[in-house]
């Protein structure tokens, strides 16, 4: 077992806080984009502050300055795929197909950065995608439905944008560190963050932003410590090995799973959860299956 698998599992954690605090806020403080709109505000300014307190600015060559810019758009594009098809489709149409990255993962990473674990490791990570299906499961989810949802591929989309931009990242981050590819990450965002306010953030938004930014503000700040913490661990594996961290974010479902299990029976209205005992049995199934999977990675 290896210090970045160990990470990258801390990573799913923090992402699967990261979704606790989404959920909530989405349910009952403020819309998507704004959401989006008011954390990344916070993440583009606070971020590399932080980071260069903690590592000293190293100005990347032209190439790495390739990585870190095409990773950057293609993940801020991706997003912003991910909110508009939303708009379209039901998010528990997006979270399996979300959850599938690592099936892109696998011969992206072959091909482009020559990582190959053997045929053995590359079934485990299948059966972790399996469980991290089940885990986003609930009543609404028909198969079925999928195929004829316009905004399945859209998500789509979005899940080879983000598996594009793991495979961008590793490069830059072995030449400048985790800390330095942060900071310029967040701030190639800025203008872009700039840029898509004409085409994204609407009357509607505005004024959900303006009305609610004040009494969210806490949950954007908690929401950016559990991002900085989630993307520092990610990064960090993402340097040594991207099919395998990227297996192992998946790790993040299953914990989602149990807090927001714990967390709707304290108050169902907190995070809007409310499953039949039959769904709640599927996302253990799937706990259980990701638990199996991982075990046999880190084994």
């Amino acid at each position: 077992m290896e210090l970045y698998m160990i990470l990258a599992i801390i990573a799913g954690f923090f992402f699967a806080l990261r979704h606790i605090v989404n959920k909530y806020v989405l349910a009952n403080r403020m819309c998507g984009i704004a959401w989006f709109y008011f954390y990344t505000s916070i993440s583009i300014v606070s971020f590399p502050i932080i980071s260069w307190s903690i590592s000293a600015i190293i100005l990347p060559t032209t190439q790495t300055w390739f990585f870190i810019i095409t990773s950057s758009i293609v993940a801020f594009i991706g997003v912003l795929i991910f909110i508009y098809a939303l708009t379209l489709g039901d998010v528990t149409t997006a979270m399996p197909v979300v959850s599938s990255r690592p099936i892109f993962i696998v011969p992206l990473s072959f091909i482009f950065l020559n990582e190959f674990y053997g045929y053995q490791v590359i079934g485990w990570i299948l059966l972790i995608v399996f469980g991290a299906i089940l885990t986003s499961w609930d009543e609404r989810t028909k198969p079925r439905h999928m195929y004829r949802n316009k905004a399945l591929g859209l998500f789509f989309a979005t899940t080879i944008l983000w598996s594009i931009m793991s495979i961008l990242s590793k490069p830059a981050l072995q030449e400048i560190g985790i800390f330095n590819f942060l900071g310029w990450s967040n701030i190639v965002q800025a203008p872009l963050l700039l840029a898509f306010i004409p085409f994204v953030l609407h009357k509607a938004e505005k004024i959900d932003l303006k009305k609610h930014w004040r009494p969210t503000l806490p949950y954007a700040i908690l929401e950016n410590v559990f991002l900085y913490g989630s993307v520092i661990a990610f990064f960090y594996g993402l340097k040594f090995s991207v099919t395998l961290t990227e297996a192992l974010i998946a790790t993040s479902g299953a914990f989602t799973v149990m807090m927001g299990y714990i967390m709707s029976r304290i108050n169902p209205n907190l995070i809007a959860e409310k499953h039949t005992k039959g769904i709640y049995l599927l996302r253990l199934i799937g706990t259980i299956i990701i638990i199996i999977g991982v075990y046999q990675i880190l084994a």
